[in-house]
């Protein structure tokens, strides 16, 4: 089964297995921390969110322990406010036009990987039958499906979730934009779809989405700039193009993962 594939379908109902304890301490981190139940992780951000925003802040799903040192860890060092300079001079599409010519440049040993989509990935067939979407999952374990049995929320002390790229310092590995480009393309969705980021947990990102395409032709155009962003939902997920289109189609959670 596919990484994907082992991720749709989870949710806040999912069962925990039986007698675990929360974690008595809250790691250290450089902002607030809530420690909550991964069975209630859904329930508790939308709480938090509302709770937070008043104050000039959003909560963020870091996941479990481990994934909480592994984020600080890579936040030494970090400029979030040169970093969020450099996101304001950037505008989504044209990082998006930028991240089409890279892969070009990948590809460019290998013409016949260039589909005629324009993309490198197959464009696929529309599916027969209609998706359920994917479902908000990064507070469960990957191995078994469950919720953890204690993640963490960040209070990034923003309230636009967008620039949690910045304050967590996170991208620039392997095929993962760099932080500054997270911010822009997440601030152009956020215009035009009301996407807000609900987990940054290790090399998984997740969005809640207000407001989703509800057509066949602005799911398309949706899935062409997520590929762009990170062919691996494509590549290692949904398998082609129009897959991926008919899981966003009126879906309200985003999916994106870097290996």
């Amino acid at each position: 089964m596919s990484f994907w594939k082992r991720w749709l379908g989870r949710g806040a109902g999912t069962p925990e297995p039986a007698g675990e304890a929360p974690e008595p301490e809250v790691p250290e981190f450089p902002y607030p921390l809530v420690a909550v139940p991964g069975r209630d992780a859904v329930e508790e951000w939308l709480r938090l969110r509302e709770l937070w925003r008043p104050e000039g802040a959003c909560p963020v799903l870091l996941g479990p322990r481990e994934q909480v040192e592994s984020a600080r860890e890579g936040l030494e060092g970090a400029d979030v406010a040169a970093m969020l300079r450099a996101a304001e001079g950037l505008d989504g599409p044209e990082v998006l036009e930028r991240r089409r010519r890279e892969a070009e440049a990948d590809y460019a040993a290998d013409p016949s990987a260039l589909q005629e989509n324009g993309l490198f990935v197959p464009q696929g067939e529309w599916p027969a039958t209609p998706s359920r979407g994917h479902q908000l999952g990064a507070h469960c374990d990957l191995t078994t499906d469950r919720p953890h049995p204690v993640v963490y929320f960040a209070r990034i002390p923003t309230v636009h979730s967008w620039e949690a790229f910045a304050h967590l310092n996170y991208g620039a590995w392997n095929a993962c934009p760099a932080t500054e480009e997270h911010v822009a393309l997440h601030r152009h969705w956020h215009e035009r779809h009301g996407s807000e980021i609900y987990a940054v947990a290790g090399d998984v990102v997740e969005c809640w989405v207000p407001r989703p395409p509800e057509d066949r032709e602005g799911a398309e155009a949706l899935a062409r700039e997520q590929c762009l962003y990170c062919d691996d939902i494509v590549h290692q997920g949904t398998q082609t193009l129009l897959n991926l289109a008919a899981e966003l189609k009126g879906s309200h959670a985003w999916f994106f993962w870097w290996d």
